[in-house]
């Protein structure tokens, strides 16, 4: 009976122990179980230090580089007008011609009674030396002298009136003429030929025409007053316009004004782009960055950073002893692949860029693929 109490018990023994091993066995598979799928397969790259361009952003509009506004200097008919809009016209070329023939007429008239007193006064220059000198030889009388000199002097202020008529005339007649002050396009025409410019249009200043010169264009980009002393004459500024979203163009600031905008608080500076093609229309929108100069900076990929909702605070992941750890960021400029970090991270840190969804500290990671070029 005691024999089968010890052997009973020895069996007993074994079971237990069997079941220890075997719970203890299926608790080391899980565990290795559990370990591999907390092992997140993440993306990294090394955080990098790289010379960035300190830019100031702004947003403008395209403007011609001259425009002139054409009025008429005389009313009256307008005889012809030799554009249309969108005409190019270069300086010195006919834009229009106004109350000519009436002006021509007057011009003629004055003309002629200057050639015909020109004539009689030299017919009379001739008389007054012949008198002279028979008055020398005491055959006329000091009267008769005197009477051809008085001719003389009347017709002489006669011819000198009619000189400075005739120049009047002679203005008049020209301003009849309108030409074009520079090379540009017919950007609007205000009356049509045949019409006839009275003295009230001219009070209300009625132009003839616009001309707008587009070899250059200029931008006249806002800049807040607390970035303004940052911008100085000469500068490069990159003008990306909507109109041609794959195109850079480069120009150069041309003038900073001396105000600011009391409403916005920004001050305008002008920017120059050089446009012989023609190709840049006033009136399109357009992104400038005006380069003010370089700085180090370190930089991660921009997939690298995260942001909190509703509010202006980033993170992004960091990875210490394969393990993920985050860490809270202050982010500069970014770029279009590219963020800087002014705050929170090191030099070769090394930062995950992908999967941060579901990561957190303490998360195990293994790590598949190195990115290597940031911009």
């Amino acid at each position: 009976m005691k024999k089968k109490k010890i052997t009973g018990f020895v069996i007993g023994l074994i079971i237990i122990v069997f079941a220890i091993q075997l719970n203890r066995n299926k608790n080391q598979e899980k565990t290795k179980q559990i370990f591999y799928e907390e092992e997140i397969p993440v993306e990294v790259a090394k955080v990098k230090e790289t010379t960035l361009k300190e830019e100031i952003k702004s947003l403008g509009e395209i403007e011609p580089y001259q425009k002139v506004v054409i009025y008429s200097e005389v009313s009256g008919l307008i005889e012809k007008l030799n554009v249309k809009q969108g005409d190019y016209v270069k300086k010195g070329d006919f834009i229009a011609q106004i109350d000519y023939k009436k002006r021509k007429i007057d011009y003629e008239n004055v003309e002629n009674q200057l050639k015909a007193a020109m004539i009689n006064l030299e017919n009379i220059k001739k008389d007054y030396e012949r008198f002279t000198n028979l008055f020398k030889e005491g055959i006329i009388s000091e009267k008769k002298l005197d009477d051809i000199k008085t001719q003389y002097e009347v017709v002489s202020h006669q011819v000198e009136g009619l000189k400075k008529q005739f120049e009047l005339v002679r203005i008049r007649l020209n301003e009849a003429f309108i030409y074009s002050p520079i090379n540009g396009f017919i950007a609007e025409k205000f009356v049509d030929e045949g019409e006839f410019i009275t003295e009230s249009s001219m009070m209300r200043s009625v132009p003839i025409v616009s001309i707008i010169d587009i070899s250059k264009v200029k931008i006249n980009l806002p800049v807040s007053a607390e970035d303004i002393s940052k911008v100085k004459k000469g500068q490069s500024v990159l003008i990306k316009i909507d109109s041609f979203p794959d195109k850079i163009f480069y120009g150069n600031v041309s003038k900073i004004y001396p105000f600011v905008d009391e409403k916005t608080r920004t001050v305008n500076v002008e920017v120059i782009l050089e446009n012989s093609s023609f190709i840049i229309k006033p009136g399109m929108y357009c992104k400038g960055k005006i380069l003010i100069g370089e700085k180090k900076a370190l930089i991660v990929p921009l997939d690298a950073i995260m942001k909190l909702p509703a509010s202006g605070s980033y993170y992004c992941f960091i990875i210490k002893d394969n393990t993920a750890e985050k860490v809270y960021i202050k982010v500069g400029k970014i770029g279009e692949n590219y963020a800087e970090i002014k705050e929170g991270l090191n030099k070769d840190d090394i930062v995950i860029v992908t999967s941060q969804g579901i990561l957190d500290t303490g998360k195990k990671v293994k790590i598949i693929k190195e990115k290597n070029d940031i911009t």
